[in-house]
């Protein structure tokens, strides 16, 4: 007679995987952008008076000086290109200098997750570059050579991005010995292995799943020096749209 032999194996369904992502931050004592301006009474600026842009004594982009006219016509004066004006705007300084480095420290984390218990022993803290931006302007009247404005404001690329610095991780589930099952079920379903198991019947391996964590990645704020130097042109339209602000059209 023919020995009988086991039914065949089926290869398990794998069990429902699960992706997370976790964020954690980092945030520093921040300091808003300082103003000081200054409107003497002698002469009224006035709707229409000309205005000549004197930049001579910095480096002014053409998209900055583009915008510092948007803005002084918004203010209803008229930018001239010629010296014999109203008024002279005179940009007296234009400045970025490196300052210390600031301190962001680790946010206390709502979650248990190991990776951030990790984090929290290994990089309580970071250490990122900082730019302050200075600016200041002077308004003169040309005919009496009188100061009518003058005003300054400066901000460190800390304050100006005013946002902690935000990291993400993602945790994938992965089943690690998926093949070792394939295998496993591949040897059971020979006609050899199914004699022997008709009186024996064996147990398919559990799948066995693990976590994988990927690594930090910055999704917001600027830290290392190249990502804070991007950020110095809208420092200085910042300041410049700040100061503008303060000057007062009749």
């Amino acid at each position: 007679m023919t020995q009988p032999l086991a039914p065949k194996l089926g290869v398990p369904p794998k069990p429902l995987l699960q992706k997370s992502i976790y964020q954690i931050s980092y945030t520093a004592e921040l300091e808003s952008a300082r103003i000081k301006s200054v409107q003497l009474p002698a002469h009224v600026v006035k709707k229409q008076d000309t205005v000549y842009i004197d930049s001579s004594k910095v480096t002014l982009t053409d998209n900055l000086h583009s915008a510092l006219v948007k803005m002084l016509r918004n203010k209803g004066l008229k930018v001239e290109p010629q010296q014999n004006t109203d008024y002279r705007l005179v940009i007296q300084q234009m400045e970025l200098s490196y300052g210390r480095d600031k301190t962001y420290v680790l946010n206390k984390p709502s979650n248990d997750h190991p990776y951030i218990a990790q984090i929290s022993q290994t990089n309580p803290s970071k250490q990122c570059s900082n730019i302050t931006a200075s600016l200041s302007m002077r308004l003169t009247h040309n005919e009496s050579a009188d100061v009518v404005w003058f005003a300054k404001s400066s901000v460190d690329s800390a304050g100006f991005q005013g946002i902690p610095l935000q990291y993400s991780f993602t945790e994938t589930e992965k089943v690690v010995n998926e093949q070792e099952i394939i295998t496993f079920v591949t040897e059971q379903n020979t006609e050899q292995a199914r004699k022997a198991r008709h009186k024996e019947p064996v147990t398919i391996p559990q799948y066995i799943v693990k976590p994988d964590v990927t690594p930090l990645i910055k999704v917001a704020g600027a830290c290392e020096k190249a990502e804070v130097s991007e950020l110095t042109p809208r420092m200085m339209l910042t300041l410049t749209n700040n100061l503008i602000d303060k000057l007062n059209v009749q």
